[in-house]
């Protein structure tokens, strides 16, 4: 509700004072990186620390332009040590020195985004709520890119989407084969409670292709003994259908975290009684033990939900499963979980940890502007 008021207010003032308003964000926007700027001062050269701030700036001011990245683009919209602006080349030279600097490397940028996550980790275990730790990885296309470093195929859901048939409009054919282009990968985690903000804590990319070539669940447990090294047991870990793997439960089993994962109905896995089954042939034909009315975040309005848990196991683990069948608008949703769930209260409190997984879809989404702008040109 503080974070609410705060960016009413924000609004507030830039629809009365468009001049105050811009002059407040810029607050706002150096008192977040204060303590990187800091960091990176003690390294870098004044000049180059300011020249970071000023980019952060014009890619906010210019965060509709897809060419906002382009190191000629971005050095003209940034000003002069004297407060004039410069010419494009002039900026293009500062933004060139700023990266190909020796002085620091992504490692700076990696431990601040962990220190924050902690900060929030610490108030959230403070005020006594869950914190969970959302999974998530993507690609980021760069179709026309050749020379960039870790580029390596990728599958292109920007092609896909631009394929579908939209009816009395353009019909096409359903295309053979997914289409393929040249982009990166990412896996990312990010920490939220059970209300408020995300917080980006953990970010990877990596390339199959290349000196750099590593394996995506190689990449994925890089970035889970992190977060299982700095905060142990306290986050509850949210997966969707990617990681649904019996390899993955034995990462996790053997680094003892605790997990939601959304699985798929057609895997199998073991009753209580040892029989192998189907996931949803399980508790088939058995009434939803809990019911209730829960709003649907995408429309806003209250829609049904029904719950019902069972204890189940797995052949790639030994650890003791849970698994939760939720029926939401006609679909049903299984999730796996190793928390305990043998009440109606923590069947349900499964069921909401895992609808706050939506956080990270929505956060990338926000992002997906500025990630699929080329970088450096091509």
């Amino acid at each position: 509700m503080v974070i609410m008021s705060e960016l009413s207010e924000t609004f507030k003032r830039l629809e009365q004072d468009p001049q105050g308003g811009s002059q407040h964000l810029l607050k706002l926007l150096e008192t977040f990186f204060l303590p990187f700027l800091i960091q990176l001062d003690e390294v870098l050269d004044k000049r180059l620390v300011r020249t970071l701030l000023q980019c952060l700036v014009a890619i906010i001011r210019c965060r509709n332009n897809p060419q906002v990245l382009w190191l000629s683009e971005l050095g003209s919209y940034l000003s002069s040590y004297e407060g004039d602006a410069c010419s494009a080349v002039a900026g293009t030279k500062r933004v060139g020195k700023l990266l190909r600097s020796v002085k620091w490397t992504v490692e700076r940028i990696d431990h601040y985004l962990l220190k924050k996550a902690d900060e929030e980790v610490k108030k959230l275990k403070e005020q006594g709520e869950r914190i969970l730790c959302l999974w998530d990885g993507s690609v980021v296309e760069k179709a026309e890119s050749e020379k960039a470093e870790g580029l390596c195929p990728v599958l292109s859901s920007k092609a896909k989407r631009r394929q579908r048939t939209k009816r009395g409009l353009v019909f096409n054919w359903p295309a053979p084969r997914p289409v393929r282009v040249m982009g990166m990968q990412w896996t990312a985690a990010l920490i939220v409670g059970m209300g408020g903000l995300p917080h980006l804590a953990v970010t990877r990319w990596w390339t199959t292709k290349g000196v750099f070539a590593t394996r995506l669940r190689d990449a994925e447990e890089e970035a889970l003994r992190i977060c299982i090294r700095k905060w142990g047991p306290v986050l509850v870990h949210i997966f969707d259908r990617g990681y649904a793997l019996g390899y993955w439960l034995q990462v996790l089993s053997k680094y003892r975290a605790r997990f939601i994962i959304r699985w798929i109905k057609n895997h199998v896995f073991l009753t209580t009684g040892g029989t192998e089954k189907k996931l949803w042939q399980i508790g088939q034909g058995k009434r939803y033990i809990a019911h209730k009315e829960i709003w649907d975040t995408t429309t806003g309005e209250k829609m049904p939900c029904d719950l019902w848990w069972v204890e189940v196991r797995h052949s790639r683990s030994m650890q003791p499963l849970y698994l939760v069948k939720a029926r939401v608008k006609k679909g049903i949703m299984y999730l796996i979980t190793n928390e305990p769930v043998k009440t109606e209260a923590q069947a349900w409190g499964v069921f909401f940890a895992y609808r706050r997984r939506w956080k990270i879809e929505t956060s990338f989404r926000s992002a997906n502007w500025l990630w699929n702008a080329p970088v450096c040109g091509r």
